[in-house]
């Protein structure tokens, strides 16, 4: 008993058994871990261990404990008013704190919250107009908390302000775990619009390949089983690792690609064998045997290639390695078992072979496939019509199988698949049209180095999000760094009040000052600096004598003095927020005047940190040990550990393709020409991707998808990289298996790819749509990040389904000839199409059906 006999058993013996497993699984995670997937999703970052960001993280957290989370809460006025003055601001903000204080009461630390009004009422009024704009027209309340329910707590308070905003006023909110729900919601509004609309069209396109409505109930199942299978396997993944928020959108894409894409090669390989008669069994045994050896090969090889991203240094590009391996191996495990399940009873025999009812009403054809099964129908049906007179005239009736390979031969001759192969074969043409097409491509290829990446928020976020609408407009009123300030740590052996420490701090501050983020004093404050104003020891000393309530019972102060006392009150204030309990440490806060995240804001950091180990080499810092703290520390830091060792997986990914293409081909030139296809690929989509967002090249058509942005966000080269090669090696497997099949068979060199492209030509061009439009649902979603990963995807997928597959392949088979499978062993030619294109029958020789012949001499 061979494999596919001993794989096929169970399932032929106990299909319904298998079903109802399959319907008992579904249930079961549809009843839980399915549904609550999407819900357990993370995007934030984690800092990389022994990462700069990291330490400092760490020394943060063992003086001042944790930080916590913050979210700032805006109040406007309409134009013209002052909003320090406004009695409904004052009460809406009033209440906030006190609706914010009673909600985390039970939490660990409760919040805290700061804003104009709350400073003003300790006297603080000049400290706090830094949570007033200049135009005096918004204020912010800024609330820092550390409950352990966060979404819930943010979800809330969005809500309260949202429904408690008096109509006077103008209110919003936004923080990083408002970014968080804000991301979820667009992924699951992403996830809806291709089950509406990207899932039918793709269902469509399926349906008109096959040419029967009937059989469209199994890809049907395949895709609700393998989704709702795959989601729920990624549910404890969520409770082990960090699952960033999108990785539900790319495992449906992928599901809905893969799995329609097999449920084709699959299904139209049936339909084939159904057309030549076979029994069902002997039909679906082939369809496993050889296409189901087709999507083995390929989907090993995207597994392999997925599982590359796990040795990322970062949970949430690991977590989308795991995904899609998840995805696709379900995909292959639903397909290769529920369809022949499905085909092996009653209900499958009626979907292979419709009755004329159902034939009438599902576009379907009675009792056979439609294609080529239906002229061998329709052909026996004739000639039982003219009864015994051909019978009499020396008429020998052909078997079913006989009558397929002669209607296919001639539908070969005549078909455009076949007419391009030999004009591709032809190395006179061919070689012109290789370099053509290499040279059309490389204007382009070359972009790809100016690849620019980004760590920027508004590449991540829902453009309409309320917490980007937000978060804009505070970083036009406040300064694009207010919600991620960062903090300049200053941690000594002892007190950090001293003179001496008082020097390092306006010695550090001094060098940041010059760099373009932090050109005015105003971005920084502490016990140093505040105001826009250097604070020397002695000040700082006055004015801690002072204290908290200092000048408030002298008598008629005019301005001078008024100042000097809010400037005592507000050191006194700010020193007991930035100075540790011990004494031994402080801090300093730095708000940019671009947003921290963007290329701008990265390059300060880059920059300050070099200005930082400048003092510290000099030895201007003393024994002061200084960190840089927030900001976008981490996210730049986990970025950068990832693109150090993007190269090697580059390098591990495309040596492992080599080996795994050469072991399933038993051959060198095949793995060769798939690695250099495959670079060729990568080159002109990342390169096109350059010019589409970072030099505008789509402007024109005015599509949110295809905006100038400047730059890629960091997340999709790393991402899309792994699935590009995987996607590029998808198609050559397909048709490469099929031109093998066919030589093992006898067939020519030439005679091989031209009987490859024909089978496969119109299903691979068909798979390729299906998958493009599977990847293009992600161009209609609201995040930049998915439009920039679905643009990469979808060129990959057109590239190699319409030039490197349709063109380029076959002309490199045609240039190699006899050399392509080299070193592997193959058998005697004996077949020559070329020699039938005058009328012989496809196969030719003596036997019509050498494939049939020769069944257990296939891969």
């Amino acid at each position: 008993m061979s494999l596919t006999d001993r794989f096929l058993h169970p399932i032929r013996s106990h299909p319904y058994l298998l079903i109802f497993a399959y319907f008992l699984v579904f249930c079961g995670c549809l009843s839980y871990p399915t549904i609550h997937f999407t819900s357990n999703t993370d995007s934030s970052f984690v800092a990389p261990t022994d990462s700069l960001s990291g330490t400092a993280q760490d020394v943060y957290s063992s003086i001042y404990g944790d930080s916590g989370k913050s979210i700032i809460v805006t109040v406007s006025v309409p134009e013209g008013e002052d909003v320090t003055t406004s009695s409904d601001a004052a009460d809406f903000t009033s209440n906030l704190i006190s609706w914010s204080a009673n909600v985390t009461q039970s939490c660990p630390t409760i919040s805290e919250s700061t804003s104009y009004f709350t400073l003003a009422a300790q006297g603080l009024t000049e400290l706090g107009l830094n949570y007033v704009s200049s135009s005096k027209s918004t204020t912010f309340t800024y609330i820092t908390y550390t409950c352990p329910i966060t979404n819930t707590y943010v979800s809330d308070l969005r809500s309260y302000v949202n429904s408690n905003c008096p109509l006077t006023l103008t209110c919003g909110s936004t923080g990083i775990e408002l970014f968080q729900i804000d991301i979820l919601e667009g992924v699951e509004n992403d996830l809806s619009r291709m089950d509406t609309t990207i899932l039918p069209l793709a269902l469509l396109t399926l349906a008109v390949v096959l040419g029967s409505l009937p059989i469209m109930l199994i890809p049907i199942l395949n895709i609700l089983i393998t989704v709702t299978l795959s989601f729920g396997l990624m549910y404890p993944v969520t409770l082990s690792m960090q699952v960033v928020s999108f990785t539900p959108s790319v495992m449906m894409s992928l599901i809905i690609a893969m799995s329609i894409d097999y449920s084709l090669f699959l299904l139209s390989r049936v339909q084939d064998e159904i057309s030549m008669g076979r029994t069902t069994h002997s039909s679906v045994r082939n369809m496993v045997e050889h296409a189901g050896h087709t999507i083995i090969a390929s989907g090993s090889t995207l597994c392999v290639c997925f599982c590359g991203m796990l040795f990322f240094p970062m949970d949430m590009l690991r977590s989308v390695g795991v995904g899609a391996t998840v995805s696709i191996l379900v995909a292959l495990g639903v397909n290769l078992t529920l369809t022949p399940a499905i085909l092996y009873t009653g209900l499958g025999e009626k979907l292979l072979r419709p009755g004329r009812g159902c034939a009438k009403v599902c576009c379907a054809e009675e009792g056979t496939t439609r294609g080529v099964g239906t002229m061998v129908k329709r052909e026996i049906e004739k000639e039982k019509n003219e009864g015994d007179e051909r019978l009499l005239s020396g008429f020998e009736p052909q078997s079913s199988i006989d009558r397929y390979n002669r209607i296919d031969s001639e539908l070969m001759y005549k078909s455009f698949w076949y007419r391009m192969a030999r004009v591709l074969l032809q190395p006179k043409y061919g070689v012109p049209i290789l370099l053509a097409c290499v040279g059309l491509m490389m204007p382009v290829c070359v972009h790809f180095v100016d690849l620019k990446t980004s760590i920027g928020f508004d590449l991540l976020l829902p453009s309409a999000s309320e917490s980007i609408e937000t978060f804009d407009d505070i970083g036009e009123l406040f300064g694009e760094g207010t919600l991620s300030p960062y903090k300049i740590l200053f941690d000594g052996p002892g007190p950090v009040t001293t003179a001496e420490a008082f020097d390092v701090m306006h010695e550090v501050v001094h060098e940041l000052n010059k760099l373009p983020a932090t050109s005015e004093l105003t971005s920084f404050a502490g016990i140093a600096y505040l105001g826009g104003f250097q604070v020397n020891h002695t000040e700082y000393e006055a004015a801690l004598l002072c204290g908290i309530e200092c000048g408030k019972n002298f008598p008629d102060p005019g301005p001078q003095e008024e100042a000097a006392f809010q400037a005592a009150r507000s050191l006194t204030a700010l020193s007991e927020s930035v100075n540790s309990p011990s004494g031994n440490a402080t801090f300093t806060t730095v708000i940019l005047n671009v947003d921290p995240f963007s290329n701008d804001g990265t390059q300060w950091l880059v920059d300050a940190r070099s200005a930082i180990d400048g003092l510290k080499s000099s030895g201007a810092l003393k024994d002061i040990e200084v960190y840089l703290c927030d900001g976008a520390g981490i996210e730049y830091d986990a970025v950068a550990q990832v693109y150090e060792v993007f190269p090697t997986l580059i390098t591990a990914t495309l040596v492992t393709v080599f080996v795994l293409m050469g072991v399933f081909f038993r051959s060198v030139i095949v793995p060769i020409r798939s690695v250099v296809s495959i670079a060729l690929t990568l080159m002109f989509v990342f390169g096109l991707t350059v010019l589409v967002y970072q030099d505008g090249a789509f402007e024109f058509m005015d599509l949110a998808c295809f905006s100038k942005t400047g730059y890629i966000s960091w997340l999709p080269p790393v991402m899309t990289f792994s699935i590009v090669v995987g996607l590029g090696l998808d198609y050559d497997v397909f048709l490469i298996s099929r031109v093998l099949e066919f030589r093992l068979d006898g067939y020519d060199s030439d005679s091989s790819v031209l009987a490859g492209i024909w089978k496969t030509g119109s299903v691979i061009t068909c798979a390729g749509i299906i998958m493009g439009l599977a990847f293009a649902g992600l161009l209609m979603s609201e995040e930049l990040l998915l439009n920039q990963t679905a643009f990469i995807l979808v060129v990959s997928v057109l590239v190699d389904t319409f030039v490197v597959r349709t063109v380029l392949v076959p002309i490199l088979l045609g240039v190699t000839e006899k050399y392509s499978w080299w070193p592997r062993a193959l058998p005697a030619e004996t077949v020559n199409l070329k020699n039938g294109e005058n009328g012989a029958q496809m196969l030719g020789a003596d036997d019509l059906d050498l494939g049939a012949q020769k069944e257990t001499e296939r891969i």
